[in-house]
């Protein structure tokens, strides 16, 4: 029973409303998780990737709520070209751990499939958004993903439940089909060929057209980023409040000053600071709602309380007061090269 509870406290505190983003997500490494919930993620990887070829080609692992967790890696076996699959015999958080089997299948397929879910991996796992947050839900199921590069490296991303209609769901679906190949589900190995091939031309469309999107530090969780479309006595906003001077996040990065002794040890993280603009556009009250350093969240208040005058928000032909959150993210590289323009 504490067990259980540990479990959905932890999914309670990660739970997010904000909207998902159509790229994969880092993931936190397993050992900054304390306590059962640490062991539960270093044991149950270990076991799902039992006798899984290192490093990866491309392996898709599947964290379930209240079910059990599988597995499914690209392999070469024995000059053939191949599907492995390990899935657990029960939820590996509620069993005893002694009683859990894992149950291994394998399928062979052509060179053609295994080359488009191998360059899928490699772009999918390449392209991880630089994130600040996380949209990981009360209940559903995670994602992860993982491939190397030419030298080795293994490159990871995950994804909870990703939004219908997504690149990430069809990920997913073409991931899940795979996984039902190897357990000799009715999956046309045909279908599932044409499904990959359809979703990498896509996913290169998207990195032709969006090549440094994922690059660009982006904050999602529990706190709204931008104008709130509500005046404070209630009203919905027409238009929303803007600088005149670009857009916000233009004007926080030519503004910013990285904290010098963060900077030199390298320290990155974010703030966000929420404000008032008034129905004359002033900036009042600012406040910081969440940073991870108190010299982040210092620097935040200085770019706001230094802000030039807003174009205020409107209702119908009337200018109004709102509330506006910014987000700070502090970047050690990104700010050397904006620096260096």
């Amino acid at each position: 029973m504490k067990k259980i509870l540990t479990f959905l406290a932890f999914l309670a505190f990660t739970f997010r409303l904000t909207a998902q983003t159509d790229y994969l997500e880092p993931v936190r490494s397993f050992d900054t998780y304390t306590g059962e919930l640490g062991e539960y993620y270093r044991n149950v990887f270990s076991l799902l990737h039992t006798g899984f070829q290192q490093p990866p080609y491309a392996c898709f692992t599947v964290i379930p709520s209240f079910s059990p967790e599988y597995a499914m890696s690209l392999e070469r076996i024995g000059g053939r070209y191949g599907l492995v699959s390990n899935t657990l015999s029960r939820t590996y958080w509620q069993a005893d751990k002694g009683s859990v089997q894992v149950n291994k299948k394998s399928v062979f397929i052509t060179q053609s499939l295994y080359k488009t879910l191998g360059d899928i991996f490699q772009l999918v796992t390449k392209q991880v958004l630089d994130l600040d947050g996380s949209t990981a839900g009360l209940d559903g199921v995670v994602y992860y993903f993982a491939s190397a590069d030419a030298k080795g490296h293994v490159m990871e991303g995950r994804k909870w439940s990703p939004e219908e209609g997504s690149l990430m769901e069809k990920l997913v679906q073409v991931c899940q089909s795979a996984y039902l190949l190897t357990q000799g589900k009715n999956i046309s190995e045909a279908a599932l060929t044409e499904e990959a091939a359809t979703l990498l031309k896509a996913l290169q469309a998207r990195t032709k057209e969006e090549s440094d999107v994922y690059k660009r530090p982006a904050y999602v969780g529990i706190y709204h980023v931008g104008a709130q479309m509500e005046t404070l006595s209630g009203k919905k906003i027409d238009k929303a409040p803007r600088l005149l001077s670009g857009s916000t996040d233009e004007y926080v990065e030519q503004h910013m000053v990285y904290p010098a002794q963060l900077l030199k040890e390298g320290i990155e993280g974010y703030a966000l600071c929420e404000f008032t603009i008034d129905k004359t556009g002033t900036v009042l009250r600012p406040h910081i709602l969440k940073s991870t350093h108190p010299a982040f969240a210092e620097e935040a208040l200085r770019i706001v309380k230094e802000m030039p005058r807003w174009m205020p928000a409107t209702v119908g032909e009337d200018a109004v007061g709102t509330n506006y959150t910014i987000y700070v993210p502090f970047r050690v590289e990104r700010y050397k090269q904006l620096k260096k323009k």
